[in-house]
């Protein structure tokens, strides 16, 4: 008797967090599976092998090596953290994805592993904006799973994903225009960072709001959105970036692990955006610096005080801090350091800006200027407008201390 097993896998989805986790949804393909079963037996037609099927899957185990011969790029970390079974299985799983097939054989039976590698692929590449899911069917005999088929799910027809590919690209060649031509990866970066936050708000509301579509087309997103714009925006520059998924608050959350100047950063794009942290307040009720550093290549231990990591692949240990914005733009402390502070408060950076955002290597050093820029109200011995009011907010967490509104 044979069996066949149609299994369908949905998206869990998790919504509205609360006050300092990501208020959005985000993609989560493990789970729920609706069964159903049917029964029939082999006819002698099926048992046997006619010449043109034996050609044909001759035809198939050529493309097959072909497709296990291929080079993947270096741009997609979770590709080259897996083992070759995988590797096999996430190419199978990326090229029906990619070309929308409807039915692919795979080259496992095993649903955990189509699950963890579905997610590996899905992380992997952005460009895969029209995805929402998947579903398999299983065949075999008694209880024997002898072959699965795999299928992806859509959102959007192929001529919808033809049409929006080319929209989406014109709109990367507006962004990439910019890319400063001197500098390093870190200049890169920056900039895309920037750009990203300058060219987005944050709306729980967006269309699309869970990929690309949502920031490249409409301008308002949540984290996950941000996240694989991003994402698409430096592997378009040869830059190699993740999507990384966890919680914040206990809440959903997503961001990136990118590798700059060879060594690996985290860093946290919605975080970044002050549309963001001002979610239902009003433009006249509250100000704050448009853009925010705090999670801009950290390590893993700046990043896991705040959140917690869920690991599809093996994720490193991120230790370096060369790039971190604050050490590269010289308001990085060890200490308190008048000459410094006066230094950068005259420098033409803040005078522009209006704001400055200083971090510290250790508590004590954090506590010390604390004391005695906020306490003892040293603040206005580097600020014009002597008397009157500066804004300014702390995250002890990040060791960082903002100052805006700081020139009259």
């Amino acid at each position: 008797m044979r069996k066949l097993k149609s299994v369908f896998v949905g998206i869990i989805i998790s919504m509205a967090l609360l006050c300092g986790g990501c208020s959005d949804m985000v993609k989560d393909y493990l789970g729920n599976y609706g069964i159903n079963q049917l029964s029939a037996e082999l006819s002698t037609q099926e048992q046997g092998v006619s010449l043109e099927a034996s050609t044909a899957e001759a035809e198939d185990a050529d493309a097959g090596t072909a497709q296990q011969e291929e080079e993947i790029s270096e741009l997609y970390y979770a590709y080259h953290k897996l083992d070759g079974t995988r590797q096999t299985l996430y190419r199978e799983i990326f090229h029906a994805l990619e070309n929308m097939e409807e039915s692919v054989e795979l080259s496992t039976t095993d649903a955990e592993l189509i699950d963890t590698t579905f997610a590996c692929v899905v992380n992997d590449h952005p460009e895969l904006f029209f995805v929402d899911g998947y579903q398999y069917t299983e065949y075999g005999f008694d209880d024997i799973v002898t072959s699965v088929v795999f299928k992806g799910t859509y959102t959007k027809t192929p001529a919808e994903v033809r049409l929006l590919k080319q929209q989406i690209k014109q709109r990367l060649a507006q962004c990439l225009a910019g890319v400063p031509e001197s500098g390093d990866e870190y200049d890169i970066v920056k900039y895309l960072y920037e750009y990203l936050i300058n060219s987005t708000e944050y709306d729980k509301s967006a269309a699309d709001n869970q990929n690309i579509c949502s920031v490249f087309l409409n301008g308002r997103s949540v984290c996950q959105g941000y996240a694989e714009a991003f994402q698409y925006m430096l592997q378009n520059m040869g830059i190699q970036a993740f999507v990384v998924t966890g919680f914040t608050n206990s809440e959903r959350h997503a961001w990136n692990l990118v590798r700059v100047n060879g060594e690996y950063y985290y860093i946290d794009p919605t975080w970044g955006d002050a549309s963001y942290t001002l979610e239902g307040e009003t433009a006249d009720s509250v100000s704050v610096p448009p853009i925010n550093f705090d999670y801009f290549l950290v390590t893993t231990d700046e990043l896991t005080r705040t959140h917690s990591i869920e690991r599809a692949v093996e994720l490193p240990k991120c230790t370096s801090t060369k790039d971190n914005y604050f050490v590269r733009e010289g308001l990085y402390f060890d200490r308190y350091d008048e000459d410094r502070l006066r230094q950068i408060f005259d420098s033409d950076n803040a005078r522009s800006a209006d704001f400055v955002t200083i971090k510290c290597s250790t508590i004590k050093c954090y506590d010390e200027l604390t004391q005695h820029l906020v306490e003892n109200q040293e603040i206005f011995n580097y600020v014009n407008g002597q008397g009157e009011s500066v804004a300014y907010t702390s995250n002890q967490y990040q060791r960082t201390i903002s100052f805006w509104n700081i020139f009259y």
